[in-house]
């Protein structure tokens, strides 16, 4: 971990982002109203890395992990940042497998790539999943951006100048390595967990849980992994 902590001290700069401005517009007239974070304050982090073997000024250096590093995900191109002695440090998420983000005062959230998952649908790109609940059928939590461009008309003074970024999150369900789209509900619930239907609709009615809710969600699936 040393030496991992080492190369991101050094010169680990796989790639840039450009999350500060958008190309094309005047930024004296144009604001960015959002963030191109998945969360823009820094989260302390357990970060594993895929194996890699890189180059610094110390030598050969093999990627391997990290802990109690400050960290934050860029959702505009899929880069990371790492908040380290020597200033900041991007590198492209592509080379991270997975994380675990801790912040005072909030429960802690683990994170895996998407790479570690198949989608026939192709509904989803590169980036991380947020798993929700864990173990035979997991629940996972996607995040990617949503950006409105100006739509300003100068002729007739009408609409707004400035980039509005937003944020869209969509569940998906993965068994073994296959991962598909989930809507919520209560249909999609009892049909996906149909051979423990009975033991889930009264879990579901003794807790008042409701199966539209993210948080209330996974307490179901982590109930239905656990019988």
């Amino acid at each position: 971990m040393q030496s991992t902590r080492d190369a991101l001290n050094q010169n680990l700069t796989v790639s840039q982002h450009n999350s500060s401005m958008l190309y094309g517009f005047d930024n004296r007239s144009t604001e960015i109203q959002g963030s191109f974070y998945l969360d823009p304050e820094w989260s302390t982090a357990t970060v594993r890395f895929y194996p890699r073997t890189i180059a610094t000024p110390k030598g050969t250096i093999k990627l391997d992990s990290i802990t109690d590093v400050q960290m934050r995900v860029v959702l505009k191109g899929n880069d990371v940042e790492f908040n380290t002695q020597e200033g900041i440090k991007v590198i492209s998420g592509s080379l991270i497998k997975s994380f675990t983000f801790e912040k005072q005062g909030f429960s802690v959230k683990h994170y895996v790539n998407t790479l570690e998952f198949k989608d026939e649908s192709d509904k989803i790109k590169s980036g991380f999943f947020e798993i929700l609940a864990d173990g035979k059928v997991k629940l996972l939590d996607y995040c990617t951006l949503k950006i409105h461009q100006p739509d300003y008309v100068e002729a007739f003074n009408v609409g707004s100048k400035d980039v509005k970024i937003n944020t869209e999150r969509q569940l998906f369900i993965a068994k073994g390595k296959d991962v598909v789209k989930f809507n919520t509900g209560r249909k999609s619930v009892y049909v996906l967990m149909a051979d423990k239907k009975p033991e889930i609709e009264k879990f579901v009615k003794d807790k008042g849980l409701s199966l539209k809710d993210r948080s209330d969600l996974a307490k179901v699936f982590q109930y239905y992994n656990n019988l």
